[in-house]
């Protein structure tokens, strides 16, 4: 099992290159996904966010992909945005995503391209047949049903998040992608709320984010809501029982089931953390401290200590039923990992 690992654009202050961060962990990541200049993803544009203009960041992501590819890591680019507007389905978006993926073909070579678009899919899967087309985790896939339906489409498919823990759906997946001769991920530190119904609203915001001008925007509205959930104090206690993250303690327990663990680093304030935990299957510290995107700020003062969580909570966790009102476990692993930590508020 290897992991594949989000690029991050360098910013005036970072000292370490990505390729620098991979090459101590090179063994263990299997490919880096990444977007390139301002386009839509399923984060800020990715120059835009890192402070460059967009020829800067051509610059410095071609260098670092070369880098990358001589390490024997696979290259995965991303157009995951989840709402491509009136484009959708236009010639302009086709000629677009073919200029991109071929330019990266004939630069540094491409091996994956991972879409939330059935028509980007279509085309790259016409046009270059060599790529592997990925559904992205955001597509929400993971029924043998949806499997199906999306099989013509992708070669191999990022399962959804709400599913981490449903080992019975799990093994049905993972048997169907084999027989099929599919491949399937999974994101293990996404910080997103459990079957959250704003994340399709979430995504779409994010795609949209380059047309959004903020004097039009209405301040006192918070669109984020995982953020406006955990800012209830009534709720932090409840973070376990939502949570999505697969902690790098039971990453093992996938192995078999899941070639490829996908780990959300391309935000993160501390990439090299999350992968250390990952790759040595290893973390003592604050889990808020992992995810993507973290949630910390909202238990200012508390630390959520990895080293508390016994191992029966996978034992309980992957068997779950979603019964949490009654069951509660979730909870009381909570009240005994947390620690009060005033001189951090």
């Amino acid at each position: 099992m290897k992991f594949s690992v989000g690029y991050q654009y360098p910013d005036e202050e970072e000292a370490e290159r990505f390729p620098e961060l991979l090459q101590d962990y090179a063994e263990d990541v299997a490919e880096l996904y990444f977007a390139t200049g301002n386009e839509r993803s399923a984060r800020s544009p990715a120059a835009a966010a890192s402070g460059l203009t967009e020829d800067e960041a051509e610059k410095i992501l071609l260098k670092d992909l070369a880098e990358t590819r001589k390490m024997g890591i696979a290259l995965n680019l991303l157009f995951n945005a989840n709402c491509l507007g009136g484009e959708c389905v236009s010639r302009q978006l086709e000629d677009r995503v073919l200029r991109i993926a071929g330019r990266f073909l004939e630069t540094v070579g491409l091996d994956t391209v991972t879409t939330a678009s059935w028509f980007i899919a279509d085309i790259l899967k016409k046009h270059f047949p060599q790529l592997e087309i990925r559904a992205s985790v955001n597509m929400k896939i993971g029924s043998l049903e949806t499997l199906h339906y999306a099989e013509d489409f992708f070669d191999g498919f990022c399962i959804q998040r709400d599913l981490n823990y449903h080992f019975d759906t799990l093994r049905k997946v993972s048997s169907w992608a084999q027989a099929h001769h599919k491949k399937i991920c999974l994101l293990a530190n996404s910080g997103c709320l459990r079957n959250c119904a704003a994340q399709i609203f979430h995504d779409n915001l994010v795609a949209h984010l380059p047309d959004l001008h903020q004097e039009d925007c209405r301040m006192d509205f918070d669109p984020v809501f995982c953020r406006r959930f955990y800012a209830e104090k009534q709720h932090r206690a409840e973070y376990l029982t939502h949570s999505t993250l697969i902690r790098p303690e039971d990453i093992r327990h996938y192995e078999g089931l899941v070639p490829l663990i996908k780990l959300a680093t391309r935000t993160h304030s501390n990439p090299r953390l999350v992968l250390e935990a990952y790759t040595s299957g290893r973390f003592r510290g604050n889990l808020f401290d992992l995810t993507e995107p973290g949630h910390g700020i909202f238990f200012r003062g508390q630390i959520l200590d990895n080293a508390r969580i016994p191992e029966q909570y996978w034992q309980v966790k992957s068997q779950c039923a979603e019964n949490c009102e009654e069951c509660g476990f979730c909870r009381k692993i909570m009240e005994q990992a947390m620690i009060q930590c005033p001189e951090l508020r």
